[in-house]
């Protein structure tokens, strides 16, 4: 009878687990691109860097909303979200200073957009369905 139990609760905690990570794993929206860094410096001779490089923005969908939330204070933010399908800019804003950003992205049919996260300092984009 323990075996039984044991085995039932296993198993319940071990589905509960594969759902939980799925679910999480549509909800971000992974961002790629470039740092800029501006140190005048050669790439060819500076030194080499094996150091975790920190995402300076996250973004996330949740019921056709898009957050995007800043690890570090960036003065000046633009972001775009363009659809894929015609490559027509579905949302343009500039914000000072951002920590979190909601879009409202309930208006727009399902599909795939991308997301451009640009400033001095980074230059991030990702893609995006629903």
């Amino acid at each position: 009878m323990k075996k039984l139990l044991f085995l039932l609760i296993a198993f319940l905690a071990w589905g509960t687990s594969a759902y939980s990570q799925e679910f999480i794993k549509g909800m971000e929206i992974s961002l790629y691109g470039d740092i800029k860094e501006d140190n005048n410096v050669d790439p060819e001779t500076a030194p080499k860097t094996r150091s975790i490089i920190i995402q300076p923005a996250h973004a996330y969908l949740y019921n056709k909303v898009v957050s995007i939330s800043f690890q570090e204070v960036i003065p000046t933010v633009t972001i775009r979200i363009l659809k894929e399908s015609n490559g027509e800019t579905v949302y343009s804003q500039e914000y000072m200073s951002p920590m979190t950003i909601s879009i409202d992205m309930t208006l727009q049919d399902s599909g795939t957009y991308y997301i451009e996260i640009v400033s001095d300092t980074i230059s991030l984009e990702g893609e995006f369905m629903f």
